[in-house]
């Protein structure tokens, strides 16, 4: 599991800021005694020392990571089977951990809790974690995109709260329940 997760990693990083970058970072992280922070979870030494390099805040990158994940096709057409439209996705995000666990079973995603107050949504991870809730917001804003709809996206303690201003907003990416045979998760 630990392998998958620095394999991503270390593409979004090369996808996103070159191959130069992303050699600097495994340079760097194999010179470290011990992380500066503890690992666990998604919070990765690899993704301290971009963040510290950029001069980028964590929460940033990890939006970003999550951004990514969803230009991911099989990752992106797992995640749009989840609804017709933005809203519905939303409706249905609390199936996303045994989405997960289905495939891919050592992948410890925390349970989400999806609330609806006056038209908004509130997502809470009951098990809360800075790096899953920020990957969750950028998954969010690529998902937005992806079905074509302008949101506001906010992070609110241990919740994130998606107010939906257009469903409709602009044409989303084609989606068919058929696709192209995929080659594996990280390009």
């Amino acid at each position: 599991m630990n392998r998958l997760i620095h394999r991503t990693i270390t593409e979004f990083l090369r996808d996103t800021y070159g191959e130069e970058f992303s050699r600097i970072i495994r340079d760097d992280r194999r010179n470290m005694v011990a992380p500066a922070t503890p690992v666990t979870g998604f919070a990765t030494a690899g993704l301290t020392l971009a963040a510290e390099r950029l001069s980028k805040p964590l929460p940033d990158l990890y939006e970003d990571l999550g951004a990514w994940l969803t230009r991911i096709e099989p990752l992106r057409r797992l995640l749009r089977f989840s609804g017709r439209d933005f809203n519905d996705f939303l409706l249905r995000l609390d199936e996303l951990p045994g989405r997960a666990h289905l495939v891919l079973s050592t992948l410890d995603v925390p349970p989400l809790q999806v609330d609806v107050v006056d038209g908004t949504f509130w997502l809470t991870l009951p098990r809360f974690e800075m790096g899953w809730q920020h990957i969750l917001v950028g998954l969010l804003r690529g998902m937005a995109d992806d079905y074509g709809a302008l949101c506001l996206l906010s992070v609110q303690g241990a919740a994130i709260h998606v107010e939906i201003c257009d469903n409709r907003f602009a044409e989303g990416r084609h989606f068919t329940l058929h696709g192209a045979a995929a080659t594996g998760i990280v390009p």
